[in-house]
């Protein structure tokens, strides 16, 4: 059973869906997503939870949310099975290294 941190993502690319956890064959995961922050502007994220590749519009938990300046925004309490999906976005990114934003995934795989 794996526990503890399950995935990590420094988002690189703007205004783009990125993978950041698949859950493993055979898996069911109990976890919660952090979306830091990290410079002084507000930033709009989106993160959703899907069965495949591709977002559904059903399929969103969060969308264009606001992360004000070096806050940031969780979603707990979520649960998938194999083969399904976390994906997340930014509308913005780190410039000459300085900001971004960030994603970890936390919990157990059963």
């Amino acid at each position: 059973m794996a526990s503890g941190r399950l995935a990590s993502l420094d988002i690189s690319n703007a205004a783009t869906d990125v993978q950041l956890y698949a859950v493993p064959t055979n898996k069911t995961a109990s976890f919660t997503i952090s979306m830091t922050n990290r410079s002084a502007s507000p930033v709009k994220v989106r993160i959703a939870l899907t069965d495949s590749t591709s977002i559904g519009l059903d399929e969103f938990i969060a969308y264009d949310q606001t992360i004000y300046g070096n806050e940031t925004l969780e979603r707990s309490g979520l649960v998938l099975t194999q083969g399904q999906f976390v994906y997340i976005r930014s509308s913005a990114v780190a410039v000459g290294g300085v900001g971004g934003v960030n994603a970890v995934v936390y919990g157990y795989e059963e």
